[in-house]
């Protein structure tokens, strides 16, 4: 007979063990390992495909150092197993680029490494101990300890992230460089270094590319005596550069006779290349008889034809090395070329415009002093960007290597100089034009009674430079926008009594910079990241024509427009604007709120029926204007036309950034601002507009793909205090009886169930129904 009693005692027991085991395991993985199966939507503890892209990217091998310390506080006992998992999880997830090591300081080490620690950038991390929580938490000290990465690409200067920490409790979520973060904080290491890689030695960088170098040499043969010996010299100059790693280089001479003209055979595809002489003589042609009956022109070529990246269907050219005759100088000028297609574009271009008259003329090779000149030593100061000074003039064409060419007030530009930056712009450069549509005297030093109003003057809009915005469908407008929000007031420089100056802000309702509120922003470009809040002195906007960009294959993304509350100023004398320190927005005598209504007279604003856009980018292959209008080349200093430089007839993928106000760090605003706004709101934001525009020019759709998303790695949380421990602990003991309660009901309401139909069935029990 089957004791059925004792079989199910056997099991309960049986089930009441493997439940406490599992929850026991449960616990112990919890507390310990901290197990993760990425189970989100949308994978955010998994390897960012932005990671991915830029370490399939990489040419070479990533190596980082973590220093950490050897005994760590208490609150940070978990810390390096914390870092180190993540590091094992990039260095898998990189398929071998990242490598890492690590070094535990002690306490010992720290006296006789810390001169070593400090050259190398890396810090003591800090603690700030606390009693309490929250509102009542009162410091009690702070706490030191070490807890760095130094990160090592190819052969730029070694970077060191410091201060990384786990999340233990809520006051480490603000910290910047967690556990959470550390693969955004590399790869964005690794993104920068990239780009500030240093010159390496000519046979490293010809065996970092990953197909042969293709260099054609068009050389006229036979050579005039006065050039024979460049000629050999260039000869002998390419033969070495060949030889230097022969398999990375493919190297062809095509010799052109005496009557060799300047369309040649383009030499890596279809179609005609057009040859610049550095020389040539002219020399008339006489019959049998005496007479003239032709003028003879035979010219000269030693142009060297350079392709560093076959796959891009660009090139770089050399056409004369009349000035460079030894072979040294040859050779180091082409090596230079292939280097200049090569390397990392990290360096931003300035265009200013013409000195201020107050500020005298400037010296020979300095630059303009005006309003926007500090700027660049705010970005040169605070940014730490290779920031250069693009003298046109002088120069007559814009440096290759920039990662970005920023133009203050574009809209002043001469012909030749926009000739130039086009070339830079059709060769795939990017540009950001600030046009400047307004200007405005707000300094009241001078008056010892504040004038009626405040002075504007229309800048002028040079008509080439119109011309040619508008063969690309932007026309720029004429109307100053104002907004409520706005800030930029006059101001006035006073003595004291002490003999000191004082500022005071002119009392008045005029607001000159409409503000930048959120809603304005496209949100999913990096070049406006951290905008919102930002003043824009003296805006105009922007119209752009979609045809038209259709019709040239360029694509626009539109990156601020102003919308709600935006106002046309419309001064009562045109002739001598001038808007009364008593004009307010506000008032209805002064403001038409219907943007269809005829104006009436004492108007002097009118609200937009439509949104302001002061800010879009265009991108695509940007035509020449001077070939489409069939315009000739203009020349510099008046000259009427110049064939030194020729238009591009092939484009390249450009970006070009306009923006309808160039005074948002203008000198000769930034007292117009309360002292508590200058600093943190004005200049700060306003650096902010020139960081997007270097990261986003320099980094590209790298730098997209890692800022898309930051929250890539696991939440890793840091030890467990006793009292947490034991709250589990009982949460098991307890749940264990009742897991099996519950076990027990459900099986006693099963057979109960069973038994009643049994006896149903044989008749014994009456159905309910």
């Amino acid at each position: 007979m089957i004791n059925r009693r004792r079989n199910y005692t056997l099991h309960f027991y049986l089930m009441a063990t493997l439940v406490a085991i599992a929850l026991g395991a449960i616990n112990y993985l919890g507390m310990e390992y901290r197990t993760r199966l990425d189970l989100t939507g949308d994978h955010r503890f998994t390897l960012s495909d932005g990671t991915q892209r830029l370490f399939e990217k990489l040419t070479e091998p990533i190596n980082v150092v973590y220093y950490v310390d050897d005994e760590p506080p208490a609150k940070r006992i978990n810390l390096e197993r914390d870092v180190l998992d993540k590091l094992d999880e990039l260095a898998v997830s990189s398929a071998g680029k990242l490598q890492y090591r690590v070094e535990r300081i002690t306490n010992d080490e720290v006296a006789t490494r810390r001169k070593e620690l400090e050259d190398k950038g890396v810090k003591v991390t800090v603690d700030v101990q606390t009693s309490g929580q929250d509102e009542r938490a009162e410091v009690r000290g702070v706490q030191g300890y070490f807890s760095s990465l130094e990160i090592n690409y190819g052969t730029a200067e070694p970077k060191v992230i410091n201060g990384i920490v786990n999340l233990v409790d809520k006051a480490d979520e603000a910290r910047e460089h967690r556990v959470d973060t550390l693969e955004f904080d590399i790869a964005y290491t690794v993104l920068t270094m990239r780009n500030e890689t240093k010159r390496p030695s000519f046979d490293r960088l010809l065996k970092s590319f990953e197909k042969p170098v293709r260099i054609v040499c068009y050389v006229s043969d036979p050579m005039p005596d006065a050039h024979r010996e460049m000629a050999a010299n260039l000869n002998k100059a390419l033969d070495a550069i060949a030889q230097t790693v022969p398999e990375k280089v493919t190297y062809q001479r095509i010799p052109l006779g005496p009557t060799a003209k300047q369309q040649q055979k383009y030499p890596f595809g279809p179609g005609y290349l057009s040859l610049q002489p550095f020389d040539g003589k002219r020399e008339p042609v006489f019959d049998d008889s005496g007479a003239l009956t032709a003028i003879k022109d035979t010219l000269y070529f030693a142009a060297v034809i350079v392709q560093v990246k076959p796959d891009e269907d660009k090139f770089g050219a050399i056409w004369d090395f009349s000035e460079k005759k030894t072979e040294a100088d040859i050779k180091t000028a082409i090596e230079d070329n292939i280097w200049e297609q090569t390397r990392p574009r990290t360096r931003l271009g300035f265009v200013l415009p013409p000195s201020d008259p107050r500020a005298g003329p400037p010296q020979p090779g300095q630059m303009p002093q005006n309003g926007h000149t500090p700027l660049l030593n705010y970005i040169k100061g605070v940014l730490d960007y290779d920031t250069v000074w693009v003298d046109l003039k002088t120069e007559k064409r814009v440096p290759r290597d920039l990662a970005c060419l920023i133009v203050m007030e574009a809209n002043r530009l001469s012909e030749r100089e926009l000739y130039e930056i086009e070339r830079y712009l059709n060769e795939g450069g990017n540009v950001a034009l600030l046009v400047q549509g307004w200007s405005a005297d707000i300094d009241f030093s001078m008056s010892f009674t504040p004038p009626n109003g405040v002075t504007i003057k229309k800048e002028p809009l040079d008509p080439t430079f119109e011309e040619w915005a508008k063969h690309l469908g932007i026309e720029i407008g004429q109307d100053l926008l104002l907004r409520p929000n706005g800030k930029l007031q006059p101001y006035a420089v006073r003595g004291s009594q002490r003999g000191g100056q004082s500022l005071e802000l002119v009392p008045t309702t005029v607001r000159l910079a409409p503000v930048i509120e959120p809603k304005d922003l496209n949100a999913t470009s990096v070049f406006t990241r951290g905008l919102a809040s930002l003043p824009l002195p003296l805006i105009v906007e922007e119209t752009v024509k979609d045809d038209r960009l259709k019709e040239l294959q360029l694509e626009r993304t539109d990156l601020i427009r102003l919308k709600d509350d935006m106002y046309k100023f419309m001064p009562a004398n045109p002739a001598m604007p001038e808007i009364p320190l008593k004009f307010n927005l506000n008032s209805p005598a002064e403001v038409e709120r219907d943007p269809a209504a005829s104006v009436g007279k004492g108007i002097l604003a009118q609200k937009l029926d439509h949104d302001a856009l002061v800010a879009t980018l265009i991108s695509g292959k940007f035509p020449s204007f001077w070939v489409d209008e069939k315009r000739k080349v203009p020349g510099w200093g008046g000259d009427p036309e110049d064939e030194d430089a020729q238009p591009v007839l092939n484009p390249r993928e450009g970006k070009l950034l306009v923006m309808t106000t160039a005074a948002a760090l203008n000198v000769d605003y930034l007292r117009g601002y309360p002292q508590d706004e200058i600093e943190p709101v004005v200049i700060s934001h306003g650096l902010t507009f020139y960081r997007n525009i270097a990261e986003a020019f320099i980094y590209g759709d790298d730098l997209v793909s890692l800022r898309a998303r930051t929250g890539v790695a696991p939440r890793i949380v840091g030890p467990i205090d006793q009292g947490m421990k034991t709250f589990w602990f009982m949460v098991c003991i307890a749940g264990v009886p009742l897991i099996l309660l519950a076990f027990a009901g459900v099986r006693s309401f099963l057979r109960t169930r069973d038994r009643e139909l049994y006896e149903i069935g044989i008749g014994i029990r009456d159905s309910d129904k």
